[in-house]
């Protein structure tokens, strides 16, 4: 990182960068996956990670007094300077709390983020794991959500899976967008230890919906034998 500081000034220039970079075909296309009630700028996702690399390096933790939060991007941006900045694990909770609870508004500032973490949780592997559990008792759904997010693409082996299992169905929520991951992470689960959620199963208690749901996302996966296909037809039928 430079030795000058950033500044105000400096996010403003950065900001008007930003909007120089729209496209406004995206955009359009973006506003209707988002369901945001944000204004979306109109940026690719590689484009904005690029930015955030820069950040890290010339900006730093200084980016983070500046950051906005009026538009997608800005709030996007913000987790993911915080996913590429080097910086102890304490420090990095720190941000990542902050972005969970403040800045999250929509799925992708969920999942983009969450799927930057590979390096971190490759370091910080148990650490990473507890904090995330911590987060599916949180009462703000999007933070319930990262934190299934999380689990979901970095704990579904072993010695983890079976506890991941268990916390997920320990989640009850009306939340669509819980729910989904929920189903999503199951669907996981089942392309990579078919056997292990086969036995959870038994005992879900998840609700008929968030069943449901995963059925068909494991359906229309190519990672799903065509025989687990049936057998979890039928399951299905059975638990309505």
């Amino acid at each position: 990182m430079s030795e000058q500081r950033w500044t105000a000034e400096d996010y403003a220039v950065f900001r008007n960068e930003l909007f120089s970079l729209q496209e406004e075909k995206y955009r359009l296309f973006h506003e209707k996956l988002l369901c945001s009630s944000l204004p979306v700028i109109g940026i690719r996702t590689p484009i904005l990670r690029d930015k955030a690399k820069n950040l890290a390096k010339y900006a730093g933790e200084d980016f983070f007094l500046f950051c906005g939060k009026d538009t997608y991007e800005e709030r996007l941006l913000y987790g993911l300077v915080a996913a590429a900045l080097p910086m102890e694990f304490e420090d990095f909770l720190r941000f990542c709390n902050t972005y969970s609870f403040e800045f999250v508004e929509n799925w992708a500032h969920c999942d983009i983020f969450c799927a930057s973490l590979k390096k971190i949780a490759a370091k910080n592997r148990d650490p990473l794991f507890q904090h995330a559990k911590g987060y599916l008792k949180g009462d703000n759904p999007w933070v319930v959500r990262v934190g299934l997010i999380i689990l979901l693409n970095y704990y579904l082996k072993e010695p983890y899976l079976q506890e991941v299992l268990l916390e997920t169905d320990g989640v009850n929520s009306d939340f669509y967008y819980i729910q989904m991951a929920q189903a999503w992470l199951l669907a996981t689960a089942w392309a990579k230890n078919p056997e292990a959620v086969r036995g959870y199963l038994d005992n879900s208690r998840l609700s008929y919906k968030v069943k449901a749901k995963f059925v068909q996302k494991a359906c229309e996966s190519f990672r799903v034998s065509p025989e687990d296909k049936e057998w979890l037809r039928e399951w299905k039928k059975a638990q309505a």
